[in-house]
């Protein structure tokens, strides 16, 4: 089975709150489904990468409009994101990234 690693960085203020987590995760990879990890960066880092390693070959783009939209709406910044993927529909993706959010803040 081919893969597709992808990369995509961010910089700017956060605006999620920080509290004590170090590390995060949501999901579990299976047929159709994904997991993302995360861990957060030291307090004065305001940039944040998301790696993308997908069995979904060819949809760059797609990866891209999402993970602007989610950025752009939560603006996750001060940590390092990893996605694992097994072909989920950008509306899984969308959810995955909903949870982590919810966990970053509540932690």
């Amino acid at each position: 089975m081919a893969l597709e690693r992808l990369e995509f960085e961010y910089t700017g203020e956060p605006e999620e709150k920080r509290n004590g987590w170090e590390y995060l995760h949501v999901g579990h990879v299976m047929s159709g489904d994904l997991e993302i990890l995360a861990e957060r960066l030291p307090a004065q880092a305001n940039a944040s990468k998301i790696h993308v390693t997908t069995s979904a070959v060819g949809f760059g783009s797609v990866w891209q409009m999402v993970i602007d939209e989610f950025m752009a709406t939560h603006k996750a910044r001060g940590c390092e994101i990893w996605i694992n993927d097994d072909g989920a529909t950008p509306a899984v993706v969308k959810l995955r990234l909903s949870q982590l959010v919810r966990e970053m803040s509540a932690k």
